[in-house]
């Protein structure tokens, strides 16, 4: 059985972190605002879950790596919807985005205060700064390149998503054992990207998603392709102001059109170039298992469901 970071030593070293190095009061305040919706932290776990892996025991270090992580995720996060101008309910996007940019530059820098006062700093930090740019380079590309293609996509996903994915997981290793390993950034880009096109599918079920606006995703740019009369329907549909179509006939039209299975097709060639580049790393067998039973689980695609 997986043992699991606790998720509320990881909350609670973030808010100890804000508290100690912002001292400002209404800002604080705000910054806590925002970490508090927060109950989960994949990233925190990826990371602990590789130092784990590769031989980590420090409980306390690995969990202020954590919080750090989920710092910098949450600054990303942030920008990320301002920029998209998306998920209204959230409360960064109920106050000024000028406010809002600014609460999320001091998490930026908070994590990077957080990153360099644990073993292993300089490797810790140079890994932040490279997967951190490659990110915000896929952003500018999403939100000013129109793909044309399928490698296009997959070119600003890589940046934009599989770089995030990629952090932590290096992070783990590198505390662990104060070394880059190549092997893990191969296969973390690879689920990244897989995660992502999952969750891209998914947001073809919620009208309101700004991704209808630029139609730049992987199942929307192979709509566009037009393959047949169900893809321009749905072109129509998601370009235009009408709600009407319910999720079932929703999921009825995305079979027809083909994107569904484009997409479970696409996702396991994803994870299968995963696979080939994980199935290559040094551990022991058993550690290999209880990485990889986290990392995808039972291996079962959620589209074998609604085929």
């Amino acid at each position: 059985m997986l043992n699991y970071l606790e998720n509320t030593k990881i909350k609670q070293n973030m808010s100890d972190f804000i508290q100690h190095a912002v001292r400002q009061n209404d800002l604080q305040k705000l910054l806590l605002k925002f970490t508090d919706i927060k109950n989960e932290f994949p990233f925190g776990q990826l990371a602990y879950q590789h130092y784990v892996a590769f031989g980590g025991q420090d409980k306390q270090a690995i969990t202020k790596l954590a919080a750090g992580i989920e710092l910098l995720i949450l600054s990303a996060d942030i920008l990320d919807d301002i920029e998209d101008q998306d998920k209204d309910s959230y409360p960064w996007m109920k106050c000024q985005s000028g406010i809002a940019m600014n609460a999320a530059n001091v998490l930026f820098v908070l994590s990077f205060e957080v990153f360099s006062k644990l073993d292993h700093a300089p490797e810790l930090l140079n890994s932040v700064y490279s997967y951190s740019i490659q990110s915000m380079q896929g952003q500018h590309l999403d939100m000013n390149l129109e793909p044309e293609n399928e490698q296009d996509c997959l070119n600003i996903m890589k940046l934009k998503a599989g770089s995030l994915f990629v952090l932590p997981c290096m992070l783990g290793v590198i505390l662990a054992t104060g070394s880059f390993e190549k092997n893990v950034e191969k296969y973390a880009y690879y689920l990244g990207m897989a995660e992502q096109l999952e969750n891209d599918y998914v947001a073809l079920f919620n009208k309101k998603n700004i991704d209808f606006k630029r139609m730049q995703t992987l199942p929307l740019v192979y709509l566009k392709n037009e393959f047949n009369p169900s893809s321009s329907d749905l072109l129509s549909y998601y370009q235009s102001e009408d709600k009407s179509i319910g999720s079932e006939e929703l999921k009825d039209k995305l079979k027809e059109s083909g994107v569904q299975q484009y997409v479970f097709i696409m996702r396991n060639l994803l994870r299968n170039k995963f696979k080939e580049a994980f199935e290559i790393l040094h551990l022991e067998a058993s550690k290999k298992e209880k990485l990889i039973l986290f990392l995808i689980g039972d291996g079962e695609d959620e589209h074998s469901e609604t085929s």
